[in-house]
């Protein structure tokens, strides 16, 4: 397949996104099932388009590209939900909603106060990174852009923090 490469200018780049946006969007629906979060989608997808503009090089036709694009999109949206939901899970497994005795309370802040401590003691970068991330609910893809680093470089402080919390929370294992 021959590779060839398209210099996307604002008058391609409309004519890209209203000859496919609908496509992509379908594709993402299809597989979410929501609406708002599909819209989202095709949005990334288009932004990441437009800001590599300069560099882009697709071999075939453009649709085939957006729509794997949408079905990467598609599967990160599955792996990190699914991920978010696991950890919820295995953290909240041992605790009812109906049962909330005073013994599990103290026992919460006290853990909530010991994470935020061991936060605190992270490098700076590190800490930024896991703040963003854990705490604020973003991406690596979003935390990479709002602290301009790679999303390499975001996986590598989370694994250095969650590995510093794991070994520092051992007394809390349930």
């Amino acid at each position: 397949m021959e590779v060839t490469q398209h210099k996307i200018d604002a008058d391609f780049f409309e004519m890209i996104y209203r000859e496919h946006w609908k496509k992509v969007f379908g594709v993402c629906l299809y597989r979410i099932g929501d609406a708002h979060i599909a819209e989202e989608m095709v949005q990334d997808i288009f932004q990441a388009l437009w800001e590599r503009r300069d560099h882009f090089i697709v071999s075939g036709p453009i649709e085939h590209y957006l729509i794997r694009a949408a079905k990467l999109e598609i599967m990160d949206f599955y792996r990190t939900g699914t991920r978010r939901k696991s950890i919820r899970e295995t953290v909240f497994s041992g605790f009812s909603e109906a049962d909330e005795s005073t013994e599990q309370t103290i026992y919460g802040n006290d853990l909530e106060k010991h994470i935020t401590e061991l936060v605190e003691q992270l490098p700076l970068s590190c800490r930024e990174v896991y703040c963003c991330s854990r705490m604020r609910g973003l991406s690596n893809r979003e935390v990479a852009e709002q602290l301009s680093i790679s999303v390499k470089t975001v996986e590598y402080h989370l694994t250095r923090a969650l590995r510093f919390l794991k070994a520092n929370l051992q007394e809390y294992k349930i």
